[in-house]
């Protein structure tokens, strides 16, 4: 980690502010969180109520109190309205490496938010974490995050056969990653 950084900053690109996830965001990510389109590539299963939502965002919170996973609201600058979610899971300071993960609201796919988004977490990544890789593991039938990835500069090094297990079937990702001498966005 870079010296004297705080790992959990508030992140801000053109349009969007990422930080720390607020109780006071169930009521928005519970919507996104209990919708079968937002969570159909996600290791959860639907949301059935708020309090799933404030659980979720006090184990994720957490987590960033133990420096093991950070996970940031996307709030867009003008409205302020929460876009969605993104972070890195699995945080290995050893081998300064970490996962992206993230999730947006349906009603706000399709506007370049989750690509302006991912820009500022992996600048942060590389920059105040000193992460030297982040990947991303993605199911192959996800085009749409594969395309994300691709744009910016993430390189697919393979498929892993039934890697996972979510919602009680093994299921196949694919691995994306980035490194820092080769990303552009340091």
């Amino acid at each position: 980690m870079a010296a004297g950084k705080n790992v959990f900053s508030e992140i801000q690109t053109k349009r969007l502010l990422l930080r720390k996830m607020e109780i006071t965001d169930a009521s928005v990510l519970y919507e996104y969180w209990s919708d079968k389109d937002v969570t159909r590539y996600m290791n959860i299963l639907g949301f059935e109520s708020i309090k799933q939502a404030e659980d979720m965002i006090g184990l994720l919170n957490s987590l960033a109190d133990s420096e093991k996973a950070f996970r940031w609201s996307i709030v867009c600058k003008g409205s302020k309205q929460i876009l969605g979610t993104c972070g890195f899971n699995n945080w290995d300071k050893e081998n300064q490496r970490a996962e992206i993960g993230y999730e947006l609201g349906k009603q706000h796919w399709g506007q370049g938010f989750m690509t302006e988004a991912l820009a500022g977490l992996i600048s942060h990544g590389f920059g105040i974490m000193a992460l030297n890789r982040i990947q991303a593991l993605v199911e192959p039938e996800n085009t749409v995050s594969r395309k994300v990835l691709m744009k910016l500069g993430f390189q697919e090094e393979g498929l892993l056969r039934q890697y996972e297990q979510v919602k009680g079937n093994f299921i196949d990702l694919m691995m994306y990653s980035i490194l820092k001498n080769n990303s552009g966005l340091v």
